[in-house]
C-alpha cells in the first residue's frame, strides 16, 4: 500500500506547533504543553490500495475497550503483516476501562494501524488545549475549520478532562500528529474509493468542486435537512427536514457508484451495512459487540470481497 502523506505532512510543517507567548503559572505544565496540538488537517489522507494481496479491515468504535479490540486482531484479524492495515473510525478512546493501552498499542503499531478522529477525540484535544494553555474553547486549528468548534458541538466533559491527565501531553500530542479526520483509499484494482470517517459525510462530499464538508459533519452527524444538505446535526430535533444523512447515499447519482463511506459514531442505530454506506458502532462499550468489516482482493473474480467479524463485548456500562 502507498501513503500519500505529502499533504498533511506539509500542513503541519507549515504549522508546527504554535508556541504560546504567555507566562506558565503553574511550574507541574510539562513544557510541551505550552504549544498548541498540530493543525489538524482537514482533507483526507490518502491512501492507494494496489496490491492485490493487501486486506483493509475496518473497525467500529472501541471506545477504550482494549480487551475487546485485542481480542478482534487475536482472533478475527491474525497476524499484521506488511500487507493489513486496520483503520478504527474514532471513539476509540474514552468510556471504556483501557483508553491507554488502545493509545500505546496504535502508537507501537501505526505502520498497520490508521484512524480518524471522532468527536471524543476531538473533545480530548479540546479539553487539552482549555486546560493546559487556558484558551477558550475556539483554539482547535484545522486546515479548513479555522473556528472550531461551533455552538451546536457540545463542551468536554469530566471524563474527558480527567482522561487528558491519564494520556499526558505526549500521547496527545502524538495522537494528533499521526492521525486525520477523514481517509481514503483509492482500490486501483477495481476502481472503488472508501472513505473513512466517524459520523459521516454527504453524497459530493471530497469530490465536487469546492465541497469540503465541516468538521462537525464528519465527527458529529446523524442527521441532515433533505432540503438544505448545508445543515445537520447530532439530534433529530435539532435540524428540519430531517432525515438521516447515510439515506442520500441510497438515491444518490451513479456517478458516485464506485464509493462507500465506512463510518461509526452511530451505536443507536447499530450495525448498518448498505450498499454506499457501512455503519458499524454496534455498542461494544455498552455490552454489544465489537465489529470489523474487512476487505480482501479475490484474483479469480476480480473484486473485493466484504466479510464482517464481531466479538461479544465484556463490558456492562
Amino acid at each position: 500500500m502507498e501513503y500519500n502523506w505529502k499533504l498533511p505532512i506539509v500542513l503541519v510543517s507549515i504549522a508546527s506547533i504554535l508556541i504560546i507567548t504567555y507566562n506558565v503559572i503553574n511550574e507541574d505544565i510539562l513544557p510541551s504543553a505550552t504549544m498548541l496540538l498540530p493543525i489538524l488537517t482537514t482533507l483526507p489522507q490518502v491512501i492507494t490500495v494496489s496490491d492485490p494481496k493487501d486486506r483493509l479491515i475496518f473497525i467500529g468504535d472501541i471506545h477504550g475497550q482494549f480487551d475487546e479490540f485485542k481480542d478482534m486482531l487475536d482472533t478475527k484479524i491474525g497476524k499484521l503483516d506488511t500487507h493489513t492495515t486496520v483503520v478504527l473510525l474514532g471513539d476509540f478512546l474514552v468510556k471504556g476501562p483501557d483508553s491507554l493501552k488502545v493509545v500505546d498499542y496504535i502508537v507501537s503499531h501505526q505502520d498497520n494501524i490508521k484512524f480518524v478522529f471522532g468527536n471524543h477525540e476531538i473533545l480530548l484535544f479540546l479539553a487539552y488545549v482549555q486546560e493546559h494553555l487556558g484558551l477558550g474553547n475556539d483554539h482547535l486549528l484545522f486546515s479548513t475549520d479555522k473556528q472550531f468548534p461551533p455552538k451546536t458541538f457540545k463542551p468536554p466533559k469530566k471524563i474527558h478532562k480527567e482522561l487528558i491527565k491519564k494520556l499526558g501531553s505526549e500521547r496527545l500530542h502524538h495522537l494528533a500528529s499521526i492521525g486525520s479526520v477523514t481517509l481514503r483509499f483509492d482500490l486501483t484494482l477495481t476502481n472503488e474509493v472508501l472513505f473513512a470517517v466517524h459520523a459521516g459525510m454527504l453524497p459530493g462530499d471530497f469530490m465536487e468542486k469546492n465541497q469540503i464538508p465541516p468538521i462537525v459533519e464528519l465527527i458529529d452527524m446523524k442527521y441532515v435537512n433533505e432540503h438544505d444538505w448545508t445543515k445537520s446535526a447530532r439530534e433529530e430535533e435539532d435540524v428540519e427536514h430531517s432525515k438521516r444523512w447515510y439515506k442520500l447515499w441510497d438515491d444518490c447519482d451513479k456517478k458516485f457508484d464506485n464509493i462507500t463511506v465506512l463510518y461509526g459514531h452511530d451505536a443507536k442505530k447499530g450495525l448498518n451495512i448498505r450498499k454506499h454506506t457501512k455503519g458499524l458502532d454496534s455498542a461494544c462499550v455498552k455490552g454489544g459487540q465489537l465489529t470489523a468489516l474487512e476487505y480482501t482482493y479475490d484474483s479469480a473474480k476480480g473484486h473485493y470481497i466484504t466479510t464482517l467479524h464481531q466479538v461479544q463485548s465484556h463490558s456492562s456500562i
